[in-house]
């Protein structure tokens, strides 16, 4: 998971989510999503990867490789959730910053499934969903982010909240909410509230 300088590829992603500004008007949004910029900034780094490299020269089995998607999908996912619940400085989102980090997470889940479909030779390993997967726990933190209302989301809970793994706990769920620069804490402990008794 190194790239050609040597760094951690997805050691970049790190630090573009934490780096970037969530918090944003119609026009900074414009701007920030523009594809050049995402594409230089988050997918660059893990093309020049050693692992996209020796795919890329036919050096791997389409299994490997769909398992190795897998895993840099997991990771990816597992550093925005990090960045998202744990920051010491949390970060702000708007709607347009939902927007934005939707975005580049779908960029992430197109780059990591085009890897996988540019390989393949077998249907088993060109089957992406598993890599989409991975990013569950990550896409349900995007959808809150995006609600309009807290109280939107008890729309969404029963088919998100199944108590495995794939799915964002409570108290995560109230900690994606309070990222949100608009949503009011008594909105959020109610939604909490009702999300706990279920």
């Amino acid at each position: 998971l190194f790239d050609c300088d040597g760094k951690l590829c997805l050691q970049n992603l790190r630090l573009f989510v934490e780096d970037e500004v969530y918090n944003l008007n119609a026009s900074s949004f414009r701007s920030m999503e523009d594809e050049e910029r995402l594409d230089a900034e988050i997918i660059a780094p893990i093309r020049r990867s050693q692992i996209f490299e020796e795919i890329g020269r036919d050096k791997c089995d389409g299994t490997v490789v769909l398992q190795m998607a897998e895993e840099m999908s997991l990771k990816s996912s597992e550093i925005i959730l990090s960045v998202l619940l744990k920051s010491e400085i949390p970060k702000d989102f708007n709607d347009w910053g939902a927007l934005l980090l939707s975005k580049q997470v779908r960029l992430l889940q197109n780059t990591f499934s085009g890897l996988v479909l540019g390989s393949g030779d077998t249907e088993e390993a060109c089957n992406t969903s598993s890599i989409l997967t991975q990013f569950n726990r990550v896409n349900q933190a995007v959808s809150i982010l995006q609600l309009e209302k807290p109280s939107d989301w008890l729309m969404f809970a029963y088919k998100a909240d199944g108590g495995d793994d794939t799915s964002l706990t409570a108290d995560e769920i109230k900690k994606v909410m309070r990222l949100r620069v608009d949503f009011s804490d008594e909105a959020i402990a109610t939604v909490c509230s009702q999300i706990s008794a279920n």
